[in-house]
């Protein structure tokens, strides 16, 4: 997929309302507001938390400002989410499956993540350089923005919950955002190395597709905690691929930016191109789904699109 075939609206993001003028968004008294969260149980302190992320998604700050802000919150938003009631998962135990709606923790998720990616837009729109790519603040707000698209993920995986509406669409957007602007490079050569733990955008995105696609494949056969570890090492193996190069081919994994959903693998030939990449996951990767599948009494056809040395691109 060619960075000129896409254009993209960063100013989607961009709230449209104000917080009223009486709200002090000064750092000291939102730290001090959250510190006071402390006292309350989870019940009490959770409608509170989320006001204040909606206060600082909407209010009129610096950029700096907003991200010392969310900076101040990660940690409360991370603690209320691991102290919430887990949802009983259906197929899992014989539970029932819930209403669709979203839970008070994806919700929170949700919140988080906006106002990251509203950062993140926010800091590119105040420099006229690409220099700001080496920004601390930037490189923070984007690992996180990946990191809280990943805890979406994985809980509606382990949980057996529908995702929040555009979460796969965020995904996308972001990377396709990332390449117009130049900030990665697809299958550039230059990738962090699996034990490294320095920013990779294009390794981060692998890895939620991996994780997608490794849900769609085994049918929720198991929990993320089962190879969510393995998966930097499977993404820096993984290899994302313009469609016109996969044109005939069957069992084609597609990615396709303008659809809200994951990797999803094609049976049939694959006839023409589309708006995002082909998937060619790393050899450890099959291999994982096959054990599943077959353990499960499933049998997945994954040869088709095994990494081979002509097709590393």
């Amino acid at each position: 997929m060619n960075p000129e075939h896409f254009t993209m609206d960063i100013d989607a993001d961009k709230p449209r309302r104000s917080v009223p003028a009486a709200v002090d968004m000064a750092e000291a008294v939102v730290r001090a507001r959250l510190n006071s969260l402390r006292k309350l149980d989870l019940q009490q302190a959770l409608p509170l938390l989320l006001l204040e992320l909606d206060r600082i998604l909407h209010a009129q700050l610096g950029p700096e400002h907003r991200v010392a802000l969310l900076e101040c919150i990660k940690k409360p938003v991370l603690k209320a989410a691991a102290g919430l009631p887990k949802p009983a998962s259906h197929g899992r135990e014989g539970a029932q499956r819930l209403p669709a709606g979203m839970t008070l923790e994806q919700r929170l998720l949700l919140m988080m993540t906006r106002n990251l990616r509203h950062a993140l837009y926010e800091i590119d729109r105040s420099q006229s350089s690409l220099l700001v790519e080496d920004d601390g603040d930037r490189v923070w707000v984007l690992l996180q923005v990946f990191r809280f698209l990943g805890r979406q993920v994985r809980y509606g995986i382990d949980w057996d919950r529908p995702w929040p509406k555009h979460t796969w669409q965020d995904l996308h957007d972001l990377f396709v955002y990332l390449v117009v602007r130049g900030s990665v490079q697809v299958n550039s050569g230059f990738t962090v190395a699996a034990f490294d733990d320095e920013f990779d955008a294009e390794i981060e995105y692998k890895r939620l597709l991996l994780l997608g696609l490794a849900d769609r494949l085994t049918d929720r056969r198991s929990r993320t905690a089962d190879f969510f570890h393995l998966l930097k090492r499977w993404a820096v193996d993984t290899r994302l691929v313009e469609p016109e190069r996969a044109i005939g081919q069957e069992r084609v994994i597609k990615v396709e930016v303008i659809r809200d959903e994951p990797p999803r693998l094609r049976e049939a030939k694959l006839a023409e191109s589309f708006r995002g990449w082909v998937l060619r996951p790393a050899d450890a990767f099959v291999d994982y789904v096959r054990r599943v599948n077959r353990d499960g009494g499933q049998v997945v056809r994954l040869n088709a699109f095994r990494t081979a040395p002509s097709s590393r691109f």
